[in-house]
C-alpha cells in the first residue's frame, strides 16, 4: 500500500510538470498545478468555478470572473463574466450598447472557445452593435427562456434569440424536467393545479449537489489531477464530486409537453423581433430521435408563427472534424458557420419559414424584423 502511494505521488508530480509545460506551448504559462496542493477547488458557499448559485435559475456565470481556462476540453480558453453576468465578446466595451439578447445552453455561452470566438461574438461583429450573451452551460431551453424573462424585465432589446440543441439522449428539453442536472439544482418545467409552469429552485445543499458532495473521495479529487481524471471519465459515477446529483422532478411532464409549452411561452413574449435558433451537438446529432424532435418543433413553430433559423442542413455540408471539438461543442469555425447562417437568415431582408410537409423549405415572406 505504501508503495502504491508512492507511485501515485511520483505519477502526480509527473503529470502536473507535464500538463504545466503543455500550458506554454497552448497559451501562457500556467503553473498553479506545481505552485499548489489543490488543482481544482469545485465547492464554495456560492461560488463554482465561474459559477455562482440562483434562486431562480439554480446557476448563473459569476459576474466579474475572468481566467485562461486550461481544464480538460478547454484549449487555453479566455473566459470572461461581465459584471451584468453575460459572457464577455472580447471587445470591450461593446461597439455600441445592446439591442439584441441571446439566450440559450453551452453552445450559446461558448464552451471550449475564447471569448471572441463564440457565434454571440461573431453575431456583434456582423451587426455593428452590442450583442448582450446570456447562453449558461447545461440550461435546457425553458431554462434558458426563463433566463430571457427575467433579463427582459430589466433592460429593453429589440431582437432576442432564443437557442436550442437537439441531440439525443440528454438534448435541452430533456434536461427541463430535471431539478438536478449533475449537481446542479435546476427549475423544472412541471405540473401544478394551475397547469404548466417552471418549478421552485430545490435546496443547493442536497447531498451530492456540487455545494455539498458528501463524497469520501472529494479530498483526493481536489488534490490529485490523476485520481480526478478517472473520475471524470467513469460514466457510472453518477452521485459523487464528477458527476453529481441528476434527477427528474416527481411532477415533470413529458418532453414533448415541455417544447410545446416552451415556444408558446416564447410566443407570447412581447418584443419586437424573436426566433429561434436550432443547434447540434456532434454526438448522435443525426439520429432518427433527433429527426423525429426537429419536426415537432418546426410544426408547432410553423403553427405559432415563430421565425425559426434551422442549422442543421448548412452544418451537413461542412466537416465534423472542422466544425465540432471531439468532446461536443463547436470549434472556432463551427461557431462561424452558425452565426454567418443566423445573421443571413435573421437579420437580413428575408425571413425563413417551415411548412409540416416540408421543414426545410424557405420562402421569402417580408423583411425580417417586421415580423412579430
Amino acid at each position: 500500500m505504501m508503495l502504491f502511494l508512492v507511485l501515485l505521488i511520483v505519477a502526480e508530480i509527473l503529470f502536473r510538470s507535464v500538463w504545466s509545460v503543455r500550458s506554454c506551448f497552448r497559451s501562457k504559462c500556467d503553473f498553479s498545478p506545481i505552485a499548489a496542493l489543490k488543482v481544482r477547488k469545485i465547492v464554495s458557499a456560492t461560488d463554482i468555478g465561474f459559477t455562482r448559485f440562483d434562486e431562480l435559475l439554480g446557476y448563473v456565470p459569476r459576474e466579474g470572473f475572468s481566467a485562461t481556462i486550461n481544464a480538460n476540453g478547454w484549449h487555453g480558453d479566455n473566459v470572461t463574466i461581465r459584471k451584468d453576468g453575460f459572457r464577455s465578446s472580447g471587445s470591450e466595451p461593446p461597439p455600441l450598447p445592446a439591442d439584441v439578447l441571446v439566450v440559450g445552453d453551452s453552445f450559446t455561452f461558448g464552451y471550449q472557445v475564447s471569448d471572441n470566438e463564440t457565434w454571440p461574438a461573431c453575431l456583434e461583429r456582423k451587426l455593428g452593435r452590442g450583442v448582450d450573451n446570456g447562453g449558461v452551460y447545461g440550461y435546457g431551453t425553458a431554462q434558458a427562456l426563463r433566463r430571457a424573462f427575467l433579463k427582459l424585465a430589466k433592460k429593453s432589446y429589440t431582437t432576442l434569440v432564443l437557442s436550442a440543441s437537439l441531440v439525443t439522449p440528454e438534448g435541452d428539453f430533456e434536461r427541463d424536467r430535471l431539478n438536478y442536472r449533475q449537481g446542479w439544482p435546476k427549475p423544472a418545467v412541471i405540473r401544478t393545479k394551475n397547469g404548466i409552469e417552471w418549478s421552485a429552485v430545490p435546496d443547493p445543499n442536497t447531498p451530492g449537489t456540487k455545494t455539498n458532495p458528501r463524497e469520501a473521495l472529494y479530498f483526493v479529487y481536489e488534490r490529485s489531477e490523476i485520481v480526478a481524471g478517472m473520475l471524470d471519465l467513469s460514466p457510472g459515477y453518477i452521485n459523487g464530486v464528477a458527476e453529481g446529483l441528476t434527477t427528474v422532478h416527481p411532477n415533470a411532464v413529458d418532453v414533448n409537453q415541455i417544447v410545446d409549452w416552451t415556444l408558446r411561452k416564447f410566443s407570447e413574449l412581447e418584443i419586437e423581433n424573436k426566433m429561434l435558433l436550432l443547434q447540434y451537438s456532434r454526438l448522435d446529432w443525426d439520429t432518427p430521435d433527433v429527426a423525429e424532435r426537429r419536426k415537432l418543433i418546426l410544426g408547432i413553430a410553423n403553427e405559432l408563427s415563430l421565425k425559426v433559423i434551422d442549422t442543421y442542413d448548412v452544418l451537413r455540408k461542412g466537416k465534423e472534424n472542422e466544425l465540432w471539438y471531439p468532446e461536443e461543442h463547436h470549434t472556432p469555425l463551427g461557431n462561424e458557420v452558425v452565426c454567418s447562417y443566423l445573421f443571413e437568415q435573421g437579420f437580413s431582408k428575408q425571413i425563413t419559414t417551415f411548412t409540416p410537409h416540408s421543414p426545410s423549405t424557405i420562402q421569402v415572406k417580408a423583411p425580417a424584423l417586421d415580423r412579430r
